[in-house]
């Protein structure tokens, strides 16, 4: 395992949903160079691989998140500035440590996977990521644009899921739709499958129209959040790229 990382307190503005360790921001997203990160609203956090956002501070399994009532969490696409907040990614399920999930994801989308890495939070707490990225290629499956990390809050269970790809890039939604299927019991995958669709869709339009009214390219929208059993799931778009974050949730 490699040595610790301090992760950099500049936090990018992710939006909702903690990954495995996200406390949100009020910044808009940067690409950059190393790790993960929401809770619901987005996480300012240390640059990741992936040139998406980092998660956000993570909290410890025994501390109790604020969380925000599941009725007040937006249900259709705003603008980066008007994220919500929830509470911080917490483990998914006992037990449950995604590594053949993750595995499987690799294999079908052509992920290298890294060593388990642990990264200081800004909150001075570590966590433990796994990062990946696609190889070269083109077309569906390739993994040309993809990436991956996944947190565990407390080394060894699953708390949150970050998967990247450029908004561009054949089989986009295919892969983001990979990432929902998350084997954690208790996800009604017909309906992330159905929100994620939506959410692509009202994403791509608010970006869109927040674009021109702008005259800025590098505008930041946020999809409406999904509920489903243990976790959340918020889509997060930027100029060129789709960001999915998926987290543990604390029920409200």
């Amino acid at each position: 395992m490699r040595t610790a990382l301090r992760v950099p307190v500049v936090l990018m503005a992710v939006a909702i949903g903690a990954a495995g360790a996200v406390s949100c921001s009020r910044s808009t997203p940067e690409k950059t160079a190393a790790s993960e990160r929401p809770t619901a609203a987005a996480p300012k956090a240390a640059a990741t691989p992936s040139g998406t956002p980092a998660e956000s501070p993570a909290e410890s399994p025994a501390e109790t998140p604020t969380v925000t009532p599941a009725t007040d969490l937006p249900k259709h696409a705003v603008a980066g500035k008007d994220r919500p907040s929830i509470g911080a990614g917490v483990t998914m399920a006992a037990g449950y440590t995604g590594k053949d999930f993750l595995s499987r994801l690799a294999k079908d989308w052509k992920l290298n996977l890294d060593k388990p890495v642990k990264q200081e939070m800004p909150n001075g707490k570590m966590r433990t990521y796994i990062h990946g990225r696609g190889g070269t290629g083109s077309g569906t499956g390739s993994g040309t644009g993809t990436t991956v990390s996944a947190g565990f809050a407390d080394h060894t269970n699953l708390s949150s899921l970050l998967c990247g790809t450029g908004t561009d890039k054949s089989g986009a939604l295919d892969f983001l739709a990979a990432c929902t299927e998350l084997d954690v019991a208790g996800i009604d995958h017909a309906k992330a499958s159905s929100w994620l669709k939506q959410a692509k869709r009202e994403t791509d339009s608010l970006y869109k129209e927040r674009a021109a009214e702008t005259k800025n390219k590098k505008e930041y929208v946020v999809s409406g959040v999904f509920t489903s059993g243990p976790v959340v799931m918020v889509l997060h778009r930027t100029y060129e790229t789709y960001s999915l974050r998926i987290l543990g949730h604390a029920a409200a």
